[in-house]
């Protein structure tokens, strides 16, 4: 059985794509290959972890950097329409995973064509993302909605997402499958250790606050900022990541002892250096509806390195922290913020005993085999 993965990204950085095609890989009798763009621009660490075979391809609407982004998105749509329709014609595919809606008008052409099975996979909120225009919404909705009578199983990244389409686009059989960190067995062993501590010489009696991802809008990087150079607060704060603010953060740490940048790391050393921390923080902004509805990577990992976690008081979240015991959560206020961090500092953190199992990649990648499974008998 030949299964066909599409993307608009570039598979070597995609770790959620790579994660699922290894997953997908494992299913008997299955052939899998995915069609990916080349990104040139893309600096960050390339994940090796997978094996499995995909092909990435030049765009040239990609170089269309005088035009608005909804113009851009119609010109990519129909050039990487037209060539991942032909080379998916070779291939005969009887499974076709879309990875976001850019792929999801070829992915319904090449259902059509070859009688496949279509599965729609949307990482976010695609009509509800940050930075997006109202063209470029209205104009993703409108793809998801001509498209979902064809789909056969719908996939995101929680709850809330899930709800949202079904209200909005109709019922469909869905999956929940959680954007969580591939984890060694040894990941599990949550034994913090000195890392940071050394690293920026912070004080044994200063608890540390990590946070790790994308440092730009939208992800509480001013508020951390204030907060942290206040003569109120004793802890140091250690950013790890990159993007448009990290040269702002990089000045803050000249003025204050407190706040610390860290270059970033590879994927496999993300969960040992989180681990010699011991708050993680995971406070995003409300700017979209898809950020009001995320269960960030970063959650995932912070819970698995043994951390507190503080995040934002959204639904999916504020649920994930209540249901395992693994924190606490607050407003978007600065004041509230920097009250919880205040009574942190207070505390002694107790580790949470509750099984973090179902929140692992490893029982995400079970979940998502299971259904591949059910597909393929129907």
């Amino acid at each position: 059985m030949r299964i066909l993965h599409l993307t608009h990204t570039d598979i070597r950085y995609d770790s959620r794509i790579l994660k699922e095609l290894e997953a997908v890989s494992k299913i008997d009798k299955t052939k899998v290959k995915a069609f990916g763009v080349f990104d040139y621009g893309l600096t960050g660490f390339l994940d090796t972890s997978s094996k499995s075979g995909f092909v990435n391809i030049n765009v040239i609407s990609s170089r269309l950097i005088r035009f608005s982004k909804s113009i851009m998105f119609v010109f990519l749509m129909i050039e990487i329409s037209i060539r991942f329709f032909c080379k998916g014609i070779f291939y005969r595919p009887k499974v076709i995973h879309c990875h976001d809606t850019l792929v999801l008008p070829v992915g319904v052409f090449l259902s059509i064509f070859f009688n496949s099975k279509l599965i729609y996979d949307a990482h976010e909120l695609e009509s509800q993302k940050n930075g997006q225009s109202k063209v470029l919404s209205k104009a993703t909705l409108f793809i998801e909605k001509i498209s979902w009578r064809f789909v056969d199983l719908f996939i995101t990244v929680s709850p809330s997402i899930i709800d949202w389409y079904q209200k909005n686009l109709g019922d469909k059989e869905s999956l929940l499958i959680l954007n969580s960190p591939q984890l060694k067995l040894e990941n599990f062993d949550v034994r913090s250790n000195n890392y940071l501590r050394e690293k920026f010489n912070i004080p044994g009696n200063c608890k540390i606050f990590i946070y790790i991802g994308i440092i730009g809008k939208g992800r509480g990087i001013d508020l951390y900022l204030n907060i942290f150079k206040s003569p109120d607060i004793n802890s140091h704060i250690v950013f790890i990541g990159y993007g448009d603010d990290v040269a702002k953060i990089q000045r803050a740490s000249l003025n204050s002892e407190k706040i610390h940048y860290h270059t970033v790391v590879n994927h496999d050393e993300v969960v040992k250096i989180a681990k010699s921390a011991d708050v993680g923080l995971a406070m995003i902004e409300a700017v979209s509806l898809s950020d009001y509805y995320c269960l960030p990577n970063k959650l995932f990992e912070y819970a698995f390195s043994g951390l507190f976690i503080l995040t934002s008081d959204f639904p999916d979240m504020k649920n994930i922290i209540q249901d395992f015991d693994l924190g606490a959560c607050s407003s978007l206020k600065i004041d509230d913020i920097k009250q919880k961090i205040i009574e942190i500092e207070a505390k002694v953190i107790k580790l949470t005993t509750k099984d973090l199992y179902t929140l692992s990649w490893q029982f995400q990648s079970e979940k998502l085999i299971e259904f591949y499974n059910n597909l393929l008998k129907n």
